[in-house]
């Protein structure tokens, strides 16, 4: 069943309050290598980016670095 024009809306007005987009560029057998770990992890490429982001950011405020 199609999604209607309020749901549409609703759901990009959510999106938008929620979510913010950030985009990378790879190389090609970087993305290759980051999306085959992640399916690797059973998780999508942005929850493994997030995470892997995460992560950095705790290591980096634990040896003082940038942060």
């Amino acid at each position: 069943m199609p999604i209607t024009e309020a749901q549409r809306r609703a759901k990009d007005k959510y999106e938008a309050k929620t979510y913010k987009e950030i985009r990378i560029k790879p190389k090609i057998k970087e993305a290759e290598r980051i999306h085959a770990h992640a399916k690797e992890c059973n998780e999508t490429m942005t929850r493994f980016l997030v995470r892997a982001a995460t992560n950095q950011i705790a290591r980096d405020k634990e040896q003082g670095g940038n942060s």
